[in-house]
């Protein structure tokens, strides 16, 4: 799939003038042999993978680790984003012809989703800081997207998907127009795509409709959520259930928790409407006009189940909801004789729906810019550009906490009937006392309809110079780059007023968002051959480069510089390496997101074996306001998620990482058509910006098995609140912060080979038959989540679970192997992932190591006549399945975003030119 850029490479790159523009410099080179490695995926790469959108595609790169994709239904908002070296999205700087493009939200991060796919003629893969070539954001790498330029013609093509299960069809068509004016002085290139996939459901999985979790004996058995349809309630840490007629049981975790699974999205739907324009006019060689312009509509349903409504509640004790059994139970609750009794609810509220989130992207983007020549060989290019997405999320299902509890409070009217103990409002008394028993007017009064819109604007100004013969030491043309930059970012997010209140229950409550900043920046990038065609030394060339950088927030100035070296001894080897310190500021979220609300997964210690066994723990248990005889008990009803607090933080500062990367390129003239490249990196980000996690919190505070249940720091204990009546943790306080920062170290290699055959199909006398295999070996990941405890650390190589989250396989492979003859092309690539282990030694899970996955695609390709082209294929050939895991998953009871959850997918695509 990749391209290592070398000199080999030359046809894959855009020309100008005989120079190669390759990212990673602002220099044009002769060649693209540099001190950074660049791998490069082709139109034809795209074309073979039968993919419509563009993360599908990229995921498969072993730099990149899996991030937010189709699969990611909660969270996910419908936006497949791109993470080098699993550092995270917002680390990694995606570009458009060498310039920023238009971000989803405030999180300042491109959705792949709004990226032309068919425009694109090849991407560029830069890893290492290059913030000094490219500003902030650019820590873990660049994602360069090059668009097709100067197209003359009509294109027209059109695909589609599905799975073997017959599910989940996607449908793509996009045109694309070019012509030239002026006598080839111009050209104006448009585009346009539609693309429609369906969903899927977890219930369409045999392995994804039950949500499992670990019965503690390393088996996995049906689980799912502690509040029921009907009504899960806690009095003393006490666990009861209602039945239809109002009377109540004994709750028991592991028969009685709401199986959540079946309703959720496996595969989001989505629908797509894009438009692209490209255009430049030569007025003469000083003055070349050019633009570009984007609209992109992104249509994306996320589901869950109906809402889970927990809390605490006063409940008339005589309600004639209630048996007479429930009746005397809450009575000897009722301490202060008003008829009502304080009691912790979980009901999930299955009479008023699923939740559905349907999120409206719109998005534009316009550039306007000059270039040309100034004299001699100095060149200048200067642009400004304007992006702006607004986003329209709607949401059904929600409901009413004050209008919930207000329901509950009833009392007699004069009458007898059971009505509300405030009517103004058109209250109808909620029978939550047995499933199915809310009637449907009670229903409609606590459902809220929601309205969210959010809006993140950037511009950009840019001027640089550049030489690409600025002198001449005897060894090639030297060249430089001169440059300044202003940069804005403002964000908003305007949630419905009832969400930002906090009364909504359904969807995660999140307060509102306004703010940005602006930096300018000025920067210098030098390239230098010193020598060439002497003993030793074919080819010894320096490259460095320079940026100073002042930001309107509290991170104000800061440096950023790397420098490089490229030795030749002979033709046939370069070694290579580079040093780079790079920044990120804190993104417009960083700083000014307010709390949202979330329930990931973690686990309360107090609620484990080891609780009851462990002297420390259990000491600890009692003194954070956990009773004795609960502990190691499933008090909190066996819930597997606790519910969660994140936001901004307006004091963070900037990151701050150094990449050291040393490599070396063989291209042996002894053996034409081969060649490999080896490069070792090793990256460390200082005050990484991330939240501690909340299964981090509860180690700092509770310890683990490791250091005896020791609390790391007891502090942190006051950010884990109880409730009153269940005991269970909830409103966990994750904020932002600068944490103690993040170690990574690995090699990246590549060989590609091809080979001429003296045969043929189809009337060809010869074909071709080429190889490429190109992978990843981690061998570090380590991660300090909480900066004041510096022994707190998470070893993540190798490694996948509730810390670590997605697995950071140790080995990444990508391989494909191509025949080419006459009009026909056939290719499989094969995709390897090694085994992983849980990332928790003081938990035994059913599922603790996820063994080795191969996966194959297959696709054939056929000139069926000079303008038309079909294409066929499968991905996931053998129909591999993912891993099954328990509580220590992601969603769908796996990792959807690392192993594919679809099973085997056919494809066909047609493409006409005229």
């Amino acid at each position: 799939m990749t391209t290592s850029a070398h000199a080999q490479s030359n046809e894959a790159a855009q020309k100008e003038d005989g120079e190669v523009v390759v990212t990673g410099s602002r220099i044009a080179h002769p060649d693209l042999e540099q001190a950074s490695p660049v791998a490069i995926v082709s139109a034809q790469d795209f074309a073979l993978s039968g993919q419509v959108n563009v993360e599908n595609v990229l995921k498969d790169l072993p730099q990149l680790v899996p991030s937010l994709g189709a699969s990611s239904n909660n969270p996910g908002g419908g936006v497949a984003t791109a993470d080098l070296r699993g550092l995270g999205a917002s680390r990694t700087l995606v570009l458009v012809n060498g310039r920023r493009y238009v971000s989803y939200d405030s999180s300042q991060i491109v959705d792949l989703n709004t990226i032309p796919a068919g425009l694109i003629d090849r991407v560029d893969i830069v890893t290492g800081g290059r913030s000094a070539v490219y500003g902030s954001d650019a820590v873990a790498g660049v994602i360069n997207f090059l668009m097709k330029q100067d197209f003359s013609g009509v294109q027209a093509n059109a695909g589609y998907r599905v799975t073997g299960a017959g599910d989940g069809g996607t449908f793509n068509t996009n045109v694309l127009l070019g012509t030239d004016f002026g006598d080839g002085r111009g050209n104006i290139t448009l585009y346009g795509d539609y693309s429609e996939r369906k969903g899927i459901l977890q219930s369409q999985r045999d392995y994804s409709r039950q949500a499992y979790v670990d019965d503690g004996n390393g088996s996995l058995i049906a689980g799912g959520s502690g509040t029921i349809p009907s009504t899960r309630f806690a009095i003393g840490g006490v666990n009861r259930k209602f039945g239809s007629d109002g009377s109540h049981s004994a709750y028991n975790s592991a028969t009685d928790a709401y199986n959540y699974a079946p309703y959720n999205y496996l595969q989001v739907p989505q629908k797509r409407a894009l438009l692209s324009a490209q255009a430049h006019y030569e007025f003469d060689e000083h003055f070349n006009l050019y633009g570009e312009a984007q609209f992109i509509n992104n249509r994306v349903d996320n589901q869950l189940a109906p809402t889970p409504f927990t809390g605490t509640a006063l409940i008339d004790v005589d309600s004639s909801f209630l048996s007479a059994s429930s009746r005397a139970l809450l009575a000897a609750r009722d301490t202060d004789g008003d008829g009502y009794a304080s009691v912790g609810i979980y009901r999930r509220l299955s009479e008023v729906g699923v939740r559905i989130s349907k999120n409206d992207n719109t998005a534009y983007r316009g550039v306007l810019g000059v270039n040309g020549g100034i004299g001699g060989d100095w060149k200048y290019d200067a642009y400004y550009s304007y992006a702006r997405t607004r986003s329209v999320e709607t949401q059904i299902g929600n409901v009413s906490r004050s209008r919930v509890l207000q329901a509950l409070h009833t009392v007699y009217d004069s009458t007898g009937n059971l009505v509300c103990s405030d009517s103004s409002n058109g209250c109808v008394p909620l029978n939550i006392f047995g499933a199915g028993n809310i009637s449907s007017a009670a229903a409609a009064f606590i459902t809220i309809p929601v309205r969210n819109v959010s809006t993140i604007e950037e511009q950009v100004a840019s001027a640089s110079i550049t030489n690409s013969n600025l002198f001449d030491l005897g060894a090639g043309p030297a060249g430089l780059a001169l440059g300044v930059e202003y940069r804005s970012e403002y964000g908003s997010y305007n949630p419905d007023t009832a969400l930002s209140s906090g009364d909504v229950v359904g969807f995660n409550a999140g307060q509102g968002l306004s703010g940005g900043y602006n930096v300018k920046e000025t920067y210098a990038e030098l390239d230098v051959p010193l020598l060439a065609d002497r003993p030793f030394f074919h080819r010894l060339s320096v490259n460095g480069a320079y940026r100073y950088s002042y930001y309107s927030t509290s991170t104000k100035s800061v440096n950023t510089f790397s420098g490089g070296l490229v030795w030749s001894p002979i033709a046939d080897i370069s070694l290579r390496g580079q040093f780079a310190g790079a920044v990120r500021a804190p993104t417009v979220a960083n700083l000014y997101s307010g709390q949202s609300e979330g329930y990931p997964s973690a686990t309360d210690p107090c609620t484990q074996a080891a609780a009851v066994t462990n002297a420390a723990l259990n000491a600890h248990c009692v003194a954070t306001g956990v009773p004795a005889d609960l502990i190691g008990t499933a008090y909190n009803g066996g819930s597997t998620q606790i519910q969660t607090y994140s936001g901004g933080n307006a004091n963070l500062h900037e990151e701050t990482s150094n990449t050291l990367t040393l490599g070396a390129v063989f291209q042996p003239s002894f053996l034409r058509r081969f060649s490999l490249t080896v490069d070792y990196y090793k990256m460390r980000i200082d005050d990484y910006i991330s939240t501690a996690g909340t299964t981090n919190i509860i180690r700092a505070c509770y310890g683990d098995a490791a250091n005896g249940w020791t609390p790391y720091d007891a502090s942190y204990c006051s950010l884990l609140p109880r409730n009153a009546n269940s005991y269970a943790i909830e409103g966990v306080s994750n904020l932002l912060a600068n944490t103690g920062g993040l170690k990574t170290r690995g090699i990246d290699f590549e060989a590609r080979y091809s080979v001429p055959l003296g045969f043929g199909a189809f009337g060809a006398s010869d074909s071709t038959l080429s190889f490429r295999f190109s992978g990843t070996r981690l061998i570090a990941f380590d991660f300090n989540p909480v900066a004041a405890i510096p022994d707190l650390q998470l070893n993540c190589a190798g490694k996948f679970g509730l810390n670590c989250g997605n697995p950071y396989s140790k080995l990444r492979i990508s391989s494909r192997i191509t025949w080419n003859s006459g009009p026909m092309t056939l290719s499989v690539l094969h995709r390897y992932l090694a085994p992983v282990r849980d990332d928790d030694d003081a938990t035994d899970y059913a599922v603790e190591r996820i063994g080795a996955y191969h996966y194959f695609d297959l696709t054939a390709s056929f000139d069926v006549a000079k303008r038309f082209t079909w294409s066929v294929g499968m991905n996931n050939l053998f129909n591999r399945q993912p891993p099954v895991l328990g509580t220590n998953q992601e969603q769908a009871n796996t990792y959807p975003s690392t192993y594919d959850p679809y099973g085997r997918t056919f494809f066909s695509s047609v493409s006409l030119k005229f």
